[in-house]
């Protein structure tokens, strides 16, 4: 769905992915999970590019549902991929952040919590994801790759989590920074990711404070349709949730 002029965003069942289009260019902010790959070329095939038109992979974090099939655009494609200073060692594996198996299981009696292991571990392949093999970072200043977002860091749900400000398009993309829809939650609407996933939620919490300010009326979560409206609200309903 175009969300915007030029920006795109792609939902799968579990993951969303973003494209924006700047005149010949595409940028690809994050890559679902590795079971993605083809529905990711689809939405590119979607919008009448391959992934040979895409100019860069900008990453907001790299857990598997968002690393996805990056190491395949930079080793197969041959394309750069982005992601924020701190979040470099998770992304090549160096330090990996995410939620342990051990975890999981513990709470897989539930069944919500089976259904979605199952699914993003056998169909999604999410313990099959390939970390990346060298990476470009990005900190504070706007990339230049089309539509040259502006990062904003948003640690807590990893160290390295950055949302995407896209001040021209009025558009935040705000990564797992907030949610709006989840296999795991319990009801729809901005919230954050659960406990369990974040690295630290306490931080996570705060760094939505940094989202507030931002001039925008379309969010775009990393789970979840868009929210029309600006940030200020989403961040009031994602700390307000309960």
């Amino acid at each position: 769905m175009e969300v915007a002029s030029g920006v795109w965003q792609a939902r799968a069942q579990h993951v969303c992915w973003v494209l924006i289009v700047d005149g010949d260019g595409v940028t690809l902010v994050d890559t679902g999970y590795p079971g993605d790959k083809g529905r990711v070329i689809a939405s590119l095939e979607k919008i009448g590019r391959t992934p040979a038109d895409v100019d860069a992979v900008v990453l907001t974090h790299a857990h598997p549902d968002h690393l996805g099939s990056a190491e395949h655009f930079r080793s197969q494609v041959g394309k750069p991929v982005w992601v924020h200073q701190q979040e470099k060692a998770n992304a090549t594996g160096d330090h990996v952040e995410q939620v342990s198996v051990s975890t999981l299981l513990k709470m897989a009696w539930r069944p919500r919590v089976f259904v979605w292991f199952m699914q993003v571990g056998a169909g999604l392949k999410a313990a099959q994801v390939q970390r990346l093999g060298a990476v470009e970072t990005y900190s504070a200043s706007a990339l230049d790759v089309p539509g040259h977002p502006l990062p904003v860091p948003t640690p807590g749900h990893t160290s390295g989590h950055a949302a995407l400000h896209l001040p021209d398009q009025g558009v935040l993309v705000a990564g797992d920074a907030l949610m709006t829809e989840h296999a795991l939650a319990t009801s729809p609407g901005p919230q954050l990711l659960p406990d369990f996933f974040n690295t630290d939620t306490t931080q996570a919490r705060a760094s939505l404070e940094r989202l507030r300010p931002l001039s925008a009326d379309v969010v775009i979560p990393g789970h979840g349709p868009a929210f029309h409206g600006t940030p200020n609200q989403a961040v009031d309903l994602a700390l307000q949730h309960k």
